[in-house]
């Protein structure tokens, strides 16, 4: 059985027996408490400018870029060292906004809207706040890819391609139509000396007439930039041989073209190079002739080019590869007009 006297002597020793002393350590302890809290932690205002990103916005609706985002005075309280190291860009803000209006809106910012990781919120003011929103609508823009830097001496960069290539972006309607295209963040190819690949952003705005239009984009892209060796070009003039059905026969006028050839100056300096390039001309979409007195044509058909993966054959100055003259007609070839 429980010994009650005992017991009973237990709690008058503790709350009635040297009352005294134990108030005075209650007192140094409180006291104790006091100093520590106020010589290890401390209070600090800061002036937090609210970012675009801060406000949750239902679809459809955006901040307008040309309006300024309010400012409020944020007192935080925690440790003193802490304190002095952080600054007013390591305080959160995350608000939604609900039943937006277009025009203006009142926010209403509570403490508990505000986070700074280690340190308590204690105030913010003022607490509604003002900023200005419009509807908006959402348009697809073909995606350009903006590079920086300079590959290495001796390199060729092509214009980068971005996949998807393009992009919905969500933004006022009438300023969307002042634009056709978007450009991606920045590709570095400096001292490329290989195809470089990024996956990026898209930048969210655009200058047009020396005013910059914001819009939102949540799709990234994957930029590619082709590298290579750079290039030589060389003029050559070379046949074209015919490419007749089975049983025809075809002549070209002229059946000597020129053509440019691209390709690395090693590659163009072969004694062999003529060799390796064959140029020649289809039969056009004709059907057969119905007897050896039938001919057929003239008829426009452009060269095509069979060369080493190398190079590239073109028409000169870059241009297409030029067309020639074709007849047709069967079994004995024809003679090219005087």
């Amino acid at each position: 059985m429980p010994n009650f006297p005992r017991v009973v002597r237990g709690l008058q020793a503790l709350f009635f027996e040297d009352r005294l002393l134990k108030a005075i350590c209650l007192a140094l302890a409180v006291l104790l408490w006091f100093y520590i809290d106020g010589e290890l932690t401390d209070r600090r205002d800061f002036v937090v400018a609210m970012r675009p990103s801060d406000i949750v916005l239902p679809p459809g609706w955006a901040l307008a870029p040309d309006r300024a985002l309010p400012k409020f005075l944020v007192l935080l309280r925690g440790p003193r060292r802490r304190l002095q190291l952080i600054s007013a860009d390591s305080i959160g803000l995350q608000k939604k906004l609900l039943n937006p209006v277009a025009g203006l809106n009142t926010v209403s910012i509570e403490p508990g809207d505000l986070h700074a990781e280690g340190f308590d919120v204690l105030s913010v003011s003022p607490k509604d706040a003002a900023v200005v929103l419009f509807s908006t609508t959402t348009k697809s823009k073909r995606v350009l890819v903006k590079t920086v830097g300079k590959v290495r001496q001796g390199f060729v960069a092509e214009a980068g391609t971005a996949s998807p290539d393009q992009v919905d972006i969500e933004g006022q309607s009438n300023e969307l139509d002042a634009f056709d295209h978007v450009w991606t963040e920045d590709v570095d190819i400096t001292n490329a000396e290989q195809d470089v690949a990024r996956e990026v952003g898209i930048v969210p705005f655009i200058e047009v007439n020396t005013r910059r239009i914001a819009f939102r984009c949540a799709t990234p892209v994957r930029a590619l930039v082709l590298v290579h060796p750079e290039r030589a070009a060389k003029r050559l003039t070379l046949d074209v041989r015919p490419l007749p059905l089975p049983g025809t026969a075809m002549t070209i006028e002229p059946d000597t073209v020129e053509v440019e050839v691209q390709g690395e100056p090693r590659d163009l300096a072969a004694p062999d190079l003529k060799s390796g390039i064959i140029l020649f001309a289809d039969w056009p979409n004709w059907e057969r002739p119905k007897d050896e007195k039938s001919v057929l044509g003239p008829q426009q058909v452009q060269v095509r080019a069979f060369s080493p993966p190398r190079l590239q054959v073109r028409g000169v100055n870059g241009g297409p590869l030029p067309s020639v003259e074709v007849r047709g007609a069967l079994c004995a070839p024809l003679q090219p007009r005087k």
